[in-house]
């Protein structure tokens, strides 16, 4: 939903005028003719003020309904709705069709007659109001219904609702206003191609607040509005809610720069048209591709527990990483059997865990056992690409592989890598001296990421051809990076931006002692490391030769804007959007939100939404068994 402020009636008016014609001409464009839902009140007469001395809408293709109707007046009482329309638009325009319902004679045979009207086709536009009761069209607290199956119903009106239509000037006093009218249901209005509601006056206030910061419930059927993207709603400086009251709200969308009103307690949140200073965004959630252990939990120990699958969860959520792959490096076969055990079992224990854990990224054993090229992994537990060994990581994790990086010009390769396409799994090169031709071979068969572009290749290599200007060419291939500021220069990052677009993401390649406090600590592989205040990691004694990455993922973010190397817009999507439409194909959205913060001191996560469910704020893991 989008809401629109304006300081004068008039102005809010024209302004829903202006953007209901523009939608209308848009969908004629289109469409041979339209099908739109008017409401009949004193709050709209502005907005068809404007509609009906517009020169630019066809009105002949366009056919017209009335939203609700008091049963039993006269047909010539001005007070029904169907001859306010007709004062105010209906005899003014050339309409094709207009279909009014009738309040007298037999309820039910109206009431059929009217749905049998609405299903010939779908409604496109519905210009409606909201009642002093929340309610729209004739659907008042006592009688909405959000699932409603009917179209169109009886109802009894709410004392309220009948108090509001003395107040509008509709009746002289309460005893002449019908107790029953027929209405559309909320249903037949939500489900229109688009909405336009106008709220005028002191009188609404207390409606529309209650619909923009209430809960989702039929104690004020307008709140449903909130949930429809489609929806515009138009206030004027008496019935919109105080500005103090946004502004404590407000963050911006990351990518477009709009202004959001978070809805801390119900989940839902709507545009707004006007501009809020803020220093938060509203952002999807990180996802990452490649986190072999975050503050303390190594994925690659055997001594993991499937808490600590859980804690290392809740701590990713914290830094805004909705989603992720547990990476395992190579090793022995029954200690990478076994560390996939775990966070099977983890995933089956904890929901969060699951909704968390988008797959297991292996990272070997079938990579290249060259130095330089192998990085940190055990040379005596790599091997060729085995489908045998994959059928069987595959029942173990319960079908829970996402992404296998490998060494394309070890023996089977061809063969392996088909054979993971064709399950459904990604295959990456990495830690490879892979030459153009293996390269374009394993292409050809499904490969489609270079992992950690730039790492894990000897510290000389030949001028040209090389493996980096190997990978950076292959215009299939993606590749994810690691931007800690370690790994490799802004330099190398600035060229695979440019090289490889939208088919470059960031990697944390996280390992235990991202999160932790600098100093000496023991590392399960390779001994002794030192963490740096900067977040290097290296072995120590070894003149700063590095040992994994210890920055996660919403630090490489910062670094890359901090850096000035990418616009903040630009980073996050190399952290969410982009490696996410990676693994699940380019129409996928990301539903997860985190709200963070941009300060001098640098990014900071304020809340976190999974599922539409608000799991951690202020530094608070709101539920960990989710």
């Amino acid at each position: 939903m989008k809401l629109h402020r304006y300081e004068t009636r008039s102005e809010m008016g024209i302004a829903a005028g202006k953007a209901v014609e523009k939608q209308l001409i848009a969908l004629l464009q289109t469409k041979e003719s339209i099908r739109v839902i008017f409401a009949a009140a004193p709050s709209q007469s502005e907005m068809l003020a404007y509609l009906r001395q517009s020169t630019s809408i066809p009105w002949q293709r366009i056919t017209a309904f009335h939203m609700d109707e008091y049963i039993g007046l006269s047909q010539s009482s001005p007070a029904l709705f169907s001859n306010f329309l007709k004062r105010h638009l209906f005899d003014q325009v050339p309409l094709r069709e207009v279909h009014y319902i009738n309040g007298q004679g037999d309820t039910s045979i109206e009431i059929g007659r009217y749905t049998s009207f609405l299903l010939e086709a779908p409604i496109d536009v519905v210009c409606l109001g909201i009642g002093e009761n929340g309610h729209i069209a004739f659907n008042d607290p006592p009688v909405a219904d959000f699932q409603d199956e009917c179209l169109v119903k009886k109802v009894e009106l709410d004392l309220s609702c009948r108090l509001q239509q003395v107040n509008d000037g509709c009746f002289e006093s309460l005893e002449e206003v019908p107790r029953h009218a027929i209405t559309l249901t909320i249903p037949a209005l939500v489900n229109a191609g688009a909405l336009y509601c106008v709220v005028p006056g002191s009188a609404k206030k207390d409606a529309v607040q209650a619909t923009l910061f209430g809960p989702i419930a039929t104690s004020c059927p307008a709140s449903i509005l909130r949930t429809l993207p489609n929806c515009e709603v138009f206030v004027d400086g008496e019935s919109s809610p105080e500005e103090r009251i946004f502004a404590s709200r407000v963050s911006k969308d990351i990518f477009t720069d709009e202004v959001i009103c978070m809805d801390e307690d119900h989940g839902f949140d709507f545009k707004l048209s006007v501009d809020f200073p803020s220093s938060s965004y509203v952002a999807p959630g990180l996802v990452d591709l490649q986190i072999n252990g975050i503050n303390g939990i190594d994925f690659n120990d055997r001594k993991l527990t499937v808490d600590d699958v859980l804690s290392a969860t809740n701590y990713s959520l914290s830094k805004g990483v909705t989603l992720y792959c547990p990476t395992l490096i190579t090793g022995s076969k029954e200690t990478m059997f076994h560390l996939l055990t775990v966070i099977r079992e983890a995933c089956e224990r904890y929901p969060l865990v699951n909704d968390c854990v988008l797959g297991v990224h292996l990272e070997g054993p079938f990579i290249s056992a060259e130095d330089g090229a192998r990085g940190a992994h055990p040379k005596e537990f790599i091997q060729n690409p085995s489908l045998e060994f994959l059928d069987e990581a595959i029942a173990i994790s319960n079908n829970r592989i996402a992404l296998i990086t490998l060494a394309p010009e070890r023996d089977n390769s061809a063969e392996f890598i088909s054979g993971c396409v064709a399950k459904g799994i990604k295959v990456a090169i990495g830690h490879s001296m892979a030459t153009l031709r293996e390269i374009n071979l394993a292409t050809s068969k499904g490969l489609s990421l270079a992992t950690h572009l730039g790492n894990a290749v000897p510290l000389m290599l030949k001028r040209h051809p090389n493996i980096l200007w190997d990978l950076l060419a292959e215009e299939e291939l993606s590749a994810s990076l690691i931007a800690d500021g370690c790994h490799v220069p802004d330099e190398f990052l600035k060229v695979a931006f440019k090289v490889k677009g939208n088919k470059s993401f960031l990697v944390s390649d996280a390992t235990a002692f991202a999160g932790m406090p600098p100093g000496e600590y023991e590392a399960h592989i390779g001994g002794k490391v030192v963490l740096e205040a900067n977040g290097r990691l290296s072995m120590k004694g070894s003149g700063g030769m590095l040992a994994g990455a210890a920055k996660d993922l919403l630090q490489n973010v910062e670094y890359l804007v901090n850096s000035n190397l990418l616009a903040l817009s630009e980073a996050w999507a190399k952290g969410s959007t982009i490696p996410a439409a990676f693994i699940y194909g380019d129409h996928f959205r990301i539903s997860d939100r985190v709200l963070v913060e941009e300060s001098d001191t640098g990014f900071r996560i304020k809340r976190v939404y999974k599922n539409s469910k608000l799991v951690y704020s202020a530094g608070i893991i709101t539920n960990e068994t989710f």
